[in-house]
């Protein structure tokens, strides 16, 4: 089977996870969710040569195992984003497309790593984080990882609008 179209059929599964994942009411499911989309990524970046990707996706899921666990911090988040920066520009081999993982990665730890951040927050900043894997999977021939990211990115925004804050009283 051609590597192209094997890596699109499994980007399609791991997005299709991540759709799931839009719509869930906690943060825990929404995390959970993410981390199979993870798995499917590091597998479909390894075949498509996006090794900058693969190293997002393996902080990513350590990431959001530490925000299940409740575990997170100022200092955390820091370290994520450091060693985001630093791995991702070490396995970096698409230019400045290499670089789109990780602006996504650190967006997305910002928030997750807070133990105040709610569901809607977390949705809301992966919608942008969707948009920006839109561009990053074209450039590495993951196109139905382009298609279903912009169905995400919509359905991530549409349910974080949605999502109103509660008031407090």
């Amino acid at each position: 089977m051609n590597t192209v179209l094997l890596a699109n059929i499994l980007m399609l599964v791991g997005e299709g996870i991540l759709f799931y994942a839009s719509s869930r009411k906690n943060k825990r499911d929404i995390l959970l969710s993410q981390i199979v989309c993870q798995l499917f990524m590091i597998a479909v970046c390894y075949l498509l040569k996006g090794y900058s990707s693969i190293v997002m996706s393996v902080l990513s899921i350590i990431r959001n195992i530490l925000s299940i666990k409740n575990i997170g911090s100022r200092y955390i988040s820091y370290i994520f984003i450091a060693l985001a920066i630093i791995f991702g520009v070490m396995f970096n081999n698409n230019g400045l497309w290499g670089l789109i993982p990780i602006v996504a990665n650190v967006t997305q730890s910002a928030f997750i790593l807070r133990r105040s951040s709610t569901a809607r927050q977390i949705r809301l900043a992966c919608a942008f984080t969707s948009f920006l894997w839109i561009i990053y999977n074209i450039e590495i021939k993951a196109y139905t990882g382009a298609v279903t990211n912009l169905i995400n990115g919509a359905s991530y925004l549409y349910h974080g609008i949605k999502d109103k804050p509660k008031e407090k009283n």
